[in-house]
């Protein structure tokens, strides 16, 4: 379906929207988290970096980013108890959080998205115009139900 532009919220609106929100970036692959953070500050998002689950628990209580992209296969603590946390808490259930594993196998995907509640489930490797475009969708939508942008309907 085609929307018309003058629908379409205005490019000022949706760089406000991506300045206001931070996105906590975990992963124990330093060019990974670099790679992202690099494509999210020029998108206009702040970016937190982590690289492993104990850091990013602590991330996540000091900085209460809006969005997480999360690995599981990391040391001291794994992503399925970062998730878990984060889901389970009522500070930061309604957190958003887009699973980014090598992990592939459709066990992995339903316990990340029914049993841990992410929003998203994405494999490595994987397309960063992808992840852009699932962490766009997730941030923009929630403001615009919010009614801080105009519809794109």
């Amino acid at each position: 379906m085609m929307h018309s532009r003058n629908n379409a919220p205005d490019d000022a609106s949706l760089q406000r929207v991506k300045a206001a929100k931070k996105i906590l970036v975990v992963d124990d692959e330093v060019s990974i988290v670099h790679l992202i953070q690099l494509q999210l500050k020029f998108e206009g998002f702040q970016v937190v970096t982590a690289f492993d689950g104990m850091e990013a628990l602590e991330k996540v209580a000091e900085e209460k980013p809006d969005l997480v992209v999360l690995d599981i296969m990391m040391p001291r603590v794994d992503g399925w108890v970062v998730c878990h946390s984060i889901k389970s808490n009522l500070e930061t259930r309604n957190m958003r959080v887009i699973i980014l594993s090598a992990q592939t196998r459709l066990m992995a995907k339903v316990k990340g998205l029914y049993i841990y509640q992410a929003e998203v489930y994405m494999t490595k490797p994987f397309d960063l115009d992808d992840l852009s475009g699932n962490i766009n969708k997730l941030l923009c939508v929630a403001e615009e139900a919010r009614g801080m942008l105009p519809s794109t309907n």
